[in-house]
């Protein structure tokens, strides 16, 4: 639309020009020489228009002329350009596939074609050569990469990628905080170093970083605060090594305030609490901890706060774990297991009964037959309950996320190395063992021995020798380790 105006106002405006000389013709009289000249004004006007026209197009023919040979150099430099860079695509394209023939292939045709362009051919050569099995040249090229800004970061990613694989964790954790001074908000750069700095025990410089991966949104918030507990643990853990219990307990308690319900964290302060003879702290850390989330590692460190108790004792005050926690299948299991070793069976019965009606588990079943041959001496129906815990879901325990191996206890690195891969979850993967073959693993106390339970508890019981014959008892005497650790 406004072009359309355009034109018009520009034709209007020539249409009243020309009418304007129409109506004033006037004369004009040139004399030079010999030569006279005479026209009108009008016609004047034209011929000037004309000769300025045919001047600017004869001089616009010279310069094109002129710079014909350049323009030649040009395209035949952009096509040789064009077929480089389809060179380089495609060479980085085979070497990703890793097809080494294509890759060596066109990385010859675009170090031809493209002499000027370094970043790009040099991380085609060092791919190829990383293919070929040659790592010297890859090395070379990776170091050639630091010497172009636009791409020193990657050659200090290739460099640090092949320290790793080495296994210089010192070399690769350099080249990492090199990488960082360059890009300090280049995501791969605040995850590998942190990686390699909690890799190195340094865990403070890692809590230091842990904020960017949150601001960078490469942590959850639930991950983050996770990951911020277990470095205030293991510094706690750390003074507690160098006698400093006091320092260790403040740093227990900061990593308890980040995360009240990981159970390592909550046992941990309970510990230093006791050890600084603050054994109610010790006790209100462990109920916190197991209100919020019930673990067998906090029922363990409960049971073990008074350790002169009788096991009726200590069976009493469990009490309190399953009032914390009503509906946890765990607080029945464990106070179950607690009257178990107190002789209290019939207590032990209902208790285990109500954990298995909340959610059973391998362990409640392996319980409720030791408790048959422990009261009744009934192999038969020892053998019942086994057979249902071959059916039941697994316990929970200290798994590898990233290999799926199981640990007796958390560790804050995994099977690879991967800090805070160590969950606790159901195992992926179990080898069944025969039945009845492992017995129950008790959480709070030792296996009672089959023997001392075939003792008459009155005068009226038959004697002790009279009494069926339990199976016999595991050489571990009770320590052996989950059935999950079959895996």
């Amino acid at each position: 639309m406004m072009r359309i105006l355009l034109f018009l106002a520009v034709a209007s405006a020539a249409a009243v020009l020309a009418a304007w000389f129409a109506d004033r013709p006037g004369r004009v009289v040139i004399e030079w020489s010999d030569y006279i000249v005479e026209t009108s004004f009008a016609v004047l006007v034209l011929a000037v228009a004309a000769l300025v026209t045919f001047g600017v197009a004869l001089f616009e023919l010279g310069r094109w002329l002129w710079r014909w040979p350049r323009r030649m150099r040009d395209a035949r430099a952009r096509k040789r350009r064009e077929r480089g860079y389809q060179a380089l695509t495609l060479g980085l394209v085979a070497a990703a596939a890793g097809d080494v023939a294509a890759a060596r292939h066109y990385a010859r045709q675009a170090g031809r074609l493209l002499e000027d362009e370094r970043p790009g051919l040099l991380l085609l050569g060092a791919q190829t050569a990383q293919l070929e099995g040659d790592e010297e040249e890859a090395l070379r090229r990776f170091r050639a990469m630091l010497r172009e800004p636009e791409a020193a970061l990657l050659g200090l990613r290739g460099l640090l990628a092949h320290a790793m694989k080495q296994g210089d964790l010192d070399r690769a954790l350099e080249l990492a905080q090199e990488a960082y001074r360059r890009s300090p908000s280049t995501p791969w750069v605040l995850a590998t170093l942190f990686d390699l700095l909690t890799r190195a025990g340094r865990w403070r410089e890692a809590l230091a970083h842990l904020g960017e991966l949150a601001d960078t949104k490469l942590l959850e918030r639930e991950e983050s605060a996770r990951k911020r507990a277990i470095l205030w643990l293991m510094l706690a853990r750390e003074a507690e090594q160098r006698g400093e219990t006091a320092e260790a307990f403040r740093l227990a308690q900061r990593a308890f305030r980040t995360q009240p319900a990981f159970a390592p964290v909550a046992v941990q302060l309970s510990g230093l609490a006791a050890q600084l003879g603050r054994t109610r702290l010790a006790r209100r850390v462990l109920e916190k901890a197991w209100k919020l989330a019930p673990h067998p590692d906090l029922a363990r460190a409960y049971a073990q706060l008074n350790a002169d108790e009788t096991p009726r004792a200590r069976a009493a005050r469990l009490e309190r774990l399953r009032s914390l926690a009503p509906y946890a299948p765990l607080s029945y299991v464990v106070l179950g297991e607690a009257y178990l070793i107190a002789g209290e069976y019939r207590q032990a019965r209902e208790l285990l009964l109500r954990a298995a009606e909340l959610g059973a588990t391998v362990r409640t079943f392996q319980l409720l037959a030791d408790l048959e041959r422990l009261e009744h001496q009934d192999e038969d129906k020892a053998e019942a309950w086994l057979q249902r815990a071959q059916e039941a879901p697994l316990d929970e325990a200290w798994v590898c996320v990233e290999s799926g191996e199981i640990f007796p206890e958390w560790r804050p690195f995994g099977t690879n190395g991967g800090f805070d891969t160590v969950r606790w979850m159901r195992p992926p993967r179990v080898s069944r063992l025969a039945l009845g073959q492992r017995p129950a693993q008790y959480l709070i106390g030792e296996r009672p021995s089959p023997a001392r339970a075939m003792v008459p508890r009155d005068k009226e019981s038959v004697p002790a020798a009279q009494a069926r014959p339990a199976p016999p008892e595991d050489k571990a005497g009770g320590h052996e380790e989950p059935e999950a650790d079959a895996a």
